[in-house]
């Protein structure tokens, strides 16, 4: 037994910075591959995966993400949550399988199956040398997005991937992520409020560190401190909306 995958996994962050080197089709063609190897709810395969090379498809979305690396990598994927071959199977088979699409059980299926399949080609791309980083940044406007890529109905963007070679001067390191304890319960959830702060306390003390070590001291922030900014201010408050436009959620 080798621990070469566990090894490979504990190294990933994030790269937001990469060459000007294009993967080629072969490339795109075995991380799709791998992503589909994953496992998938009753068989269902609920997502889609488009790949975008064109500029000006780019550019369109890089203006719904803000982000440079929209444009600026070696392959840009968007995973999308995809009931709509499974719509035409209901029209042709008329099994009323609109109440199990549009529930959220339907919702929660579908997600998961669209983050396992990325998942398993972020670690693919990394066993090939590549960086990655995920854009949650295009739901930014989920209706352009839908537009911009021509989405029929039972079709949602969940977010987007850029892949690609890492810069030469591409310096992202592993964030410290949550102690082993913390996050794992033996049997049952230990909500034990004293031990949870304390734990969020000594990692606080981690993430701290790790922020001044990176910035030569200019940033001592801690993961609470992040994680109240982010949770507290009210973010794409249209999902919802958006979500039962394209026929999910009605119950």
């Amino acid at each position: 037994m080798t621990n070469y995958v566990y090894d490979l996994m504990k190294k990933h962050h994030s790269v937001r910075k990469f060459k000007d080197k294009p993967l080629s089709n072969d490339e795109v063609k075995k991380l799709v591959e791998a992503g589909q190897s994953a496992s998938t709810s009753s068989y269902l395969q609920t997502y889609s995966i488009i790949g975008v090379n064109d500029p000006r498809v780019k550019k369109d979305l890089k203006e719904v993400s803000g982000q440079p690396y929209v444009v600026d990598n070696g392959y840009l994927f968007v995973f999308v949550m995809d009931y709509y071959r499974h719509s035409l199977i209901d029209e042709d088979k008329k099994s009323d399988m609109d109440v199990s699409i549009s529930s959220t059980e339907g919702l929660l299926v579908g997600s998961i199956d669209v983050a396992l399949v990325a998942q398993n080609m972020a670690v693919a791309a990394e066993d090939m040398g590549y960086g990655m980083v995920y854009l949650g940044s295009l739901r930014n406007d989920v209706h352009r997005v839908k537009e911009i890529l021509n989405l029929p109905e039972h079709a949602f963007p969940l977010f987007g991937m850029a892949v690609g070679e890492p810069a030469d001067d591409e310096d992202g390191a592993p964030k410290p992520r949550l102690p082993f304890e913390h996050i794992f319960h033996e049997n049952l959830y230990n909500s034990n409020e004293q031990e949870q702060r304390k734990a969020l306390e000594d990692y606080d003390k981690t993430v701290s560190d790790y922020y001044h070590k990176r910035t030569n001291g200019e940033r001592n922030e801690t993961w609470s401190n992040q994680i109240a900014r982010a949770l507290g201010s009210k973010q794409r408050l249209d999902m919802l909306d958006e979500l039962k436009k394209s026929g999910f959620l009605k119950h």
